[in-house]
């Protein structure tokens, strides 16, 4: 029987309070910039079945994938085994779910007396656990092994005591072993506060109440879900997407096809026409697409419903194995990031045919990172620098798209210019906006950025980036936006144009700039307010030439003004 739902809510409220002060904990401790500064980590609680309950801020694309994780230790050391005080932790994606190896899973069971009661988990990305380049994740990736260690689902923490053996072969395959140690001591320290905690609401409401507000909460979500989802029309949308290359076969695309069915207050994804898995390392794991997938249906419906296990009551899921989306072991899945924004580009895609209140265009595709590898940091020690690069949205029927924002997660990820060159050998010569590369339309979208470091000292620089080759689309008459583009010495004459995903030895003095593409519009640019295009060109947004040729306005930069007249003919000539 269901639980009085103000009762339900004050649970609810509280559970997320203790995934609030998990995610606190998380990014306090953290040793790297890639966990406390960019914030690509998760924590949250899951009931003893497994199922996730409520996550904590950061990367809400882990949060599905916490449920498999479980399951996977479960498999492996038996539920009978659990006890108080345990932590376990697991990094091997073909068994938890993770995302790709770096994104280490680490999971604390929590007890009341001696009943189960659920547990904390967090997954955060370790800047270096082995792998074939500094940072782990390479273009020249052939194999799960060449990505880094693996780790099945391995007790870690007893008590007060740590594995030390588990620990020294995790430091063994570690170019950084003290941030590496660091980030999962903090990660650790996470899931026990939220076991620690979830114990202490037991003792406040009793366990069987809290037993079932968990039950509850997951029947809320889906039914909430489900309210949003029945008055669509029935119906059937396809959309696909292209990644440049999957670095192994650098002539030809990746292709991601996606086809979803609504009926009734159900929706069904069904990946069935997606390219077979790829040799490099561009392949993702079905956990995660379901996480994203799940992501672009709450935009589509009300983003104010909670992420949790309740979402998977209401949908189907059709993921082949042996595509890019479903590898077979071994297939490498590293570079995951660029084909599961295309994921869920092409899902978000979909979706807005069946429901257009809700459209939006698509976001810049320019999602990926780049990893440094510096023999000697600032203090003398070998260093990594992981660095996540993030694009733009898309524009709306209603609103322009935000600007150096990540999709799926909606995460501003970029280092502050001070931390970077306090923790890492270079200079940063620039971060700015980068001008005209947002696809134009009646709301623009959002802008993307440049970013440009000077080397300080020689490194092993690898750019894992995306869609240097194809653009994001526009949407309802907007334009797309700008390719993103990455250059070593750019204006001078030793200048050269990097692909998306490629491996580089840089020194001291050499240059290195990523462009970020912006997000496409939505629109026809020639309907957009005048006065919002003089803002554009005034913020640095839209050059005056983009103005004129993609917006029809006439701009007098002298004073700072629209020409009316000029800007009225020029409309005029663009409508016949």
């Amino acid at each position: 029987m269901s639980l009085d739902p103000i009762t339900t809510e004050i649970v609810s409220n509280r559970l997320r309070e203790v995934a609030a002060t998990m995610e606190h904990a998380l990014y306090h401790s953290g040793y790297s910039p890639i966990l406390r500064e960019s914030r690509d980590c998760s924590s949250g609680l899951a009931d003893a079945n497994g199922r996730v309950l409520v996550v904590g801020g950061g990367i809400q694309i882990h949060s599905i994938p916490y449920q498999q994780a479980i399951n996977s230790i479960i498999a492996r050391h038996g539920r009978e085994r659990l006890a108080p005080g345990q932590t376990y932790i697991v990094n091997d994606p073909y068994l938890a779910g993770n995302p790709h190896l770096p994104d280490m899973v680490t999971v604390t069971p929590a007890f009341y007396g001696d009943r189960l009661i659920g547990f904390g988990v967090s997954i955060a990305h370790k800047a270096d656990i082995g792998g074939i380049v500094p940072g782990s994740s390479g273009g020249a990736a052939r194999e799960i092994w060449h990505d880094g260690l693996i780790l099945p689902p391995l007790l870690y923490q007893t008590g007060d005591r740590v594995n030390e053996a588990v620990e020294a072969i995790i430091r063994a395959n570690s170019r950084i072993p003290d941030v590496v140690i660091g980030d999962l001591r903090g990660q650790i320290g996470s899931t026990r506060l939220g076991a620690m905690r979830l114990a202490a609401l037991c003792d406040e409401y009793g366990v069987d109440t809290m037993r079932q507000a968990m039950d509850d909460l997951l029947l809320r979500t889906a039914k909430r879900l489900s309210a949003e989802i029945a008055p669509w029309s029935d119906g059937t949308a396809e959309a696909d997407n292209l990644l440049d290359h999957d670095a192994a076969n650098r002539d030809r695309p990746v292709r991601i096809a996606v086809k979803v069915t609504k009926v009734g207050d159900r929706v069904i994804f069904d990946y069935s026409g997606c390219d077979p898995q790829t040799i490099g390392p561009v392949n993702c794991n079905p956990w995660t697409v379901r996480a994203a997938s799940l992501l672009a249906l709450l935009a589509s419906t009300d983003p104010s419903i909670p992420v949790n296990s309740g979402l998977l009551d209401c949908v189907e899921f059709i993921i082949p194995e042996g595509l890019v989306v479903n590898p077979r072991h071994p297939a490498t899945i590293n570079h995951y990031f660029p084909t599961i924004q295309l994921v869920y580009g092409a899902t978000l895609a979909c979706l807005g045919k069946l429901h257009p209140e809700r459209a939006v265009a698509p976001a810049g595709l320019g999602c990926g990172a780049t990893a440094i590898g510096y023999a000697k940091s600032r203090t003398g020690k070998r260093t990594v620098q992981y660095e996540l690069a993030v694009t733009a949205l898309g524009g709306t029927s209603a609103h322009d798209g935000a600007s150096i924002v990540q999709p799926m997660n909606h995460l501003t990820t970029g280092a502050p210019v001070e931390i970077v060159e306090s923790e890492y050998p270079l200079r940063v010569r620039r971060y700015d906006i980068w001008q005209d590369s947002a696809g134009a339309g009646r709301q623009r979208g959002g802008v993307g950025y440049v970013r440009e470091f000077e080397m300080l000292e020689d490194c092993v620089v690898t750019m894992r980036g995306s869609n240097h080759k194809f653009a994001a689309s526009g949407l309802a008459g907007g334009l797309r936006p700008l390719t993103s583009r990455t250059t070593i010495n750019p204006g001078l004459s030793s200048e050269r144009a990097l692909s998306a995903i490629e491996t580089n030895q840089m020194h001291a003095g050499e240059l290195f700039r990523m462009e970020r593409s912006g997000g496409g519009g939505y629109g026809p640019p020639t309907e957009r307010s005048p006065k919002l295009v003089l803002q554009d060109v005034l913020d640095g947004y839209v050059s005056v030439a983009a103005a004129r040729d993609l917006y029809g306005v006439v701009i007098d930069m002298g004073r700072e003004q629209i020409d009316e007249e000029a800007t009225r003919k020029r409309r005029q000539l663009s409508a016949s």
